[in-house]
C-alpha cells in the first residue's frame, strides 16, 4: 500500500475493534505504523476505528489551514453533510498518532496476513474492549493527546481550544450512551439544544443523520401528508434547526394520526416546556398518566421539568 503513493499521499484502513480481541486491534495497528510510521487512529463514537497513513514524515501545517476548508463553500457543504459543521468536531475525531501507536504495540508482534482472528485463541473480552476504546474516547485525555500531538502541529488549534473541548465531550457522551453505558436520550438532546448550536448530535441522539433527514425533507416535499415513516427524522431536523415550534407542530400532527409512543409523549412534554408552555405539558402528562409507570427515566424527567420550568408532575 505504502509503495503504491507518492510522497505525501494518504493510505486509510478499516479497524472494528468491536470485532477484535485487544491484542488482534494492537497487532494491525503494529502491522499499520510498520508500513506507515506516521500513522494516526481517528473514529466518531463508536468502535468502527479509521487507520490513517501518510507516506513521508508529518509536514508541519499552517495556522489558518483547517478553517478554510470550512470557509470554500464546496468543501464546507461536504463536510457538514457527513456531520463536520465546524473544525473542531474534525479535531475531535482523533484517537491516537503515531506515538501512541508505538507505545502500546511495542511488545506486540504485527499482523502479516489477512486473517487477525488467527491470532489468539482467547475468547472475545467485551469489557476489555470496551476498557481500551474508552481510554482513547474519555475527553479530558483526547483533548490534551491532541493538542500535544506533533500531528497536528501549527495548525492553531490550541486558538480554537474551547469549542474543542466540548466537541471531545460530546464524542465521549454519545459513546458512553451508544455502546457502555444506560442511555438517556432527553438528558442528551437536552443537553445539546441548550448549550451548543450544532445540528449533529441533534440528529445523532434522535437516531438520523444528514443524509436520512435530506431524503426524508425530499419525500415530504413531494407528499401531501407526510408518511409516518419519516415523521422521527423530520422531527430531528426541526429540533436541529432549533425550530421548536415546528417540532412541536409534526408530534401533534402524528399523534393525530394515532401514531404515538410513549416516548413520543415524553418528547413533546419536554418541548412543551422548553417552549415556555408548562401548562401544555402539564395537561398531556395527566392525559397519559395511566400509560407512564415510574422509573428512573420518569423520575429524572418529572424533576428535571420541575426544576428547569416549574413544570408539576402528575399525582
Amino acid at each position: 500500500m505504502n509503495s503504491r503513493l507518492k510522497e505525501g499521499g494518504m493510505a486509510t484502513f478499516w479497524l472494528p475493534i468491536n470485532q477484535l480481541k485487544v491484542n488482534e486491534a494492537k497487532a494491525i495497528l503494529r502491522a499499520f505504523h510498520n508500513a506507515f510510521p506516521n500513522a494516526s487512529v481517528w473514529a466518531s463514537a463508536d468502535e468502527q476505528w479509521i487507520m490513517m497513513g501518510i507516506k513521508g514524515p508529518a509536514q508541519r501545517g499552517q495556522e489558518g489551514e483547517i478553517g478554510r476548508l470550512w470557509s470554500d463553500p464546496a468543501t464546507n457543504a461536504d463536510l457538514s453533510r457527513i456531520g463536520l459543521e465546524i473544525p473542531q468536531q474534525l479535531g475531535a475525531l482523533f484517537l491516537m498518532d503515531a506515538e501512541e501507536i508505538d507505545r502500546i504495540t511495542h511488545d506486540i508482534a504485527p499482523l502479516t496476513d489477512n486473517y487477525p482472528k488467527r491470532l489468539t485463541d482467547e475468547p472475545w473480552d467485551e469489557q476489555a474492549s470496551r476498557h481500551f476504546a474508552l481510554t482513547y474516547m474519555e475527553a479530558a485525555s483526547a483533548v490534551h493527546h491532541f493538542l500535544r500531538s506533533p500531528l497536528i502541529s501549527g495548525f492553531g488549534w490550541e486558538t480554537l481550544k474551547e469549542i474543542l473541548e466540548s466537541c471531545f465531550v460530546f464524542r465521549e457522551m454519545r459513546y458512553r450512551c451508544g455502546i457502555v453505558a444506560r442511555c438517556n436520550t432527553l438528558a442528551e438532546l437536552d443537553i445539546y439544544l441548550r448549550r451548543s448550536p450544532l445540528r449533529t448530535p441533534v440528529l445523532e441522539v434522535l437516531g438520523s443523520d444528514e443524509f436520512r433527514l435530506a431524503i426524508a425533507q425530499r419525500v415530504a416535499r413531494n407528499s401531501d401528508t407526510p408518511p409516518l415513516e419519516i415523521m422521527p427524522d423530520l422531527i430531528a431536523g426541526a429540533l436541529a434547526r432549533r425550530n421548536i415550534d415546528e417540532a412541536i407542530r409534526l408530534l401533534e400532527g402524528q399523534r393525530e394520526r394515532g401514531v404515538f409512543s410513549l416516548n413520543d409523549t415524553f418528547l413533546l412534554t419536554y418541548l412543551y416546556c422548553l417552549n415556555g408552555n408548562v401548562p401544555k405539558a402539564e395537561a398531556l402528562a395527566v392525559a397519559n398518566a395511566n400509560s407512564i409507570r415510574r422509573n428512573w427515566f420518569v423520575d429524572w424527567l418529572w424533576r428535571k421539568l420541575e426544576t428547569d420550568f416549574g413544570f408539576h408532575p402528575p399525582p
